[in-house]
């Protein structure tokens, strides 16, 4: 009998699971749906049922310093680190998320719709003359950065330092980092913690119309947000929000190139970008998982757990599940059923899923609307990233015109 895969073999760190993930999933969700991943001592969910029942138990956990003293994951966890709202349970969740909620939703998302356009069009012209670019590099990575800086009120001289620090988070996440890449992630994150910090004082004495601004003047029932908090969010929104974009615009564009017959369908009804970008996030999620902690005896999807149990939740898996969707391999922008989790669920769903979804359409539709010929480069083909709990690409080179 073939050995199911453990730990690391689960994440890119893992060449197969990097390259082919679905592979292992399929054969996870067939032979083991709630999977006793004996390496990192936890549950691995991969049917979509499951996941979402998970996701939307209120019973159970985020902040990982409540798994089981001495587990393997617990291990992992940095006790010195402030909590963003991702990693906070109620009732600290439910106030700072309150708050932050005031300043960044949807409204606020929508209203950067011409800006964006703005800013990827800008992108776009340094792009013109070039026969071959790579995409994450030059548009995919710089775009929502460039927004996200622009909404916090970053100054302009400084957003290539601001890119800097951001590309050094990419391993916030790996179990198992290299001592350069622990270096890379400390230097980055104390560099952003410092610059970010010295923003919220300076729009305390002098507010813009900027979203730091906006966090430094939410009120609710007398709470407001310390100035630690502020900069824990924005640090929050730069991670989950410009990462897991960039991978978003990578791997629609990349979908979209391999599946020529749904690209001419969108080239010939741009209206439809909006099902395609909801397609991407079904088919390859910009997010590779996601977790929870039992905080007491409880059952998961039939399995019995205990206090400080941990659950991993494959959302790569969840929007391949053959129980949801009919050919649920298959690249379809006019699909009718969408469904996925691929910005979480519950009291803890993704709170700049307005603002991916606005630079998505805006991104991919420009970039196919510029580039009538686009076409992926077959002599450097697409290299995906080994970040644990991502799922994006390194690189995807592409040719400007086909031919």
């Amino acid at each position: 009998m073939t050995m199911l895969p453990q730990g690391l073999a689960l994440t890119p760190l893992n060449p197969a699971f990097r390259d082919h993930p679905h592979a292992l999933l399929d054969r996870l969700r067939e032979a083991a749906p709630v999977h006793t991943d004996s390496e990192f001592e936890r549950l691995y969910l991969t049917r979509y049922a499951d996941i979402r029942a998970v996701l939307n138990d209120r019973s159970l956990a985020v902040d990982p310093r409540r798994r089981r003293e001495g587990s393997v994951l617990r291990r992992m966890t940095r006790d010195d680190d402030e909590r963003s709202m991702l990693q906070l349970d109620d009732p600290d969740h439910k106030r700072l998320r309150g708050l932050v909620a005031q300043a960044f939703n949807q409204r606020s998302s929508e209203a950067m719709r011409p800006r964006i356009r703005q800013v990827a069009a800008t992108l776009l012209d340094g792009l013109d003359g070039a026969p071959a670019f790579d995409l994450i590099e030059r548009y995919a990575g710089p775009l929502p950065t460039i927004v996200i800086a622009e909404m916090l009120g970053v100054d302009a001289a400084d957003q290539a330092l601001f890119k800097h620090w951001s590309d050094g988070l990419v391993q916030v996440f790996n179990p198992a980092p290299t001592a350069a890449q622990r270096q890379r992630l400390s230097e980055a994150s104390q560099g952003l913690l410092g610059y970010l910090a010295r923003v919220v004082e300076e729009r305390r004495r002098s507010p813009r119309e900027d979203l730091v601004s906006a966090l430094v003047a939410v009120e609710e029932a007398g709470e407001r947000l310390t100035a630690r908090e502020i900069v824990t969010t924005c640090n929050l929104l730069l991670l989950a929000g410009n990462m897991t974009t960039t991978d978003l615009i990578g791997n629609g564009t990349l979908a979209l190139l391999e599946h020529p017959a749904e690209l001419a369908k969108l080239r010939a009804r741009p209206e439809l970008i909006g099902q395609a970008v909801e397609e991407t996030l079904r088919f390859d999620p910009p997010v590779a998982q996601t977790a929870r902690i039992a905080t007491g005896p409880a059952a998961v999807a039939g399995c019995p757990m205990a206090a400080g149990d941990s659950i991993s939740l494959s959302l790569l898996a969840a929007g391949r599940d053959p129980a949801l969707h009919g050919q649920p391999h298959r690249f379809d922008i006019e699909r009718t059923d969408t469904t996925h989790a691929s910005f979480g669920g519950g009291v803890h769903f993704c709170l700049g899923a307005p603002l991916a979804r606005a630079e998505a359409q805006i991104g991919i539709g420009l970039l196919l609307e510029r580039f009538p010929g686009l076409a992926l480069d077959p002599g450097r083909p697409p290299a995906r990233k080994t970040a644990p709990t991502f799922n994006g690409l390194e690189t995807l080179w592409l040719r400007s015109a086909a031919g």
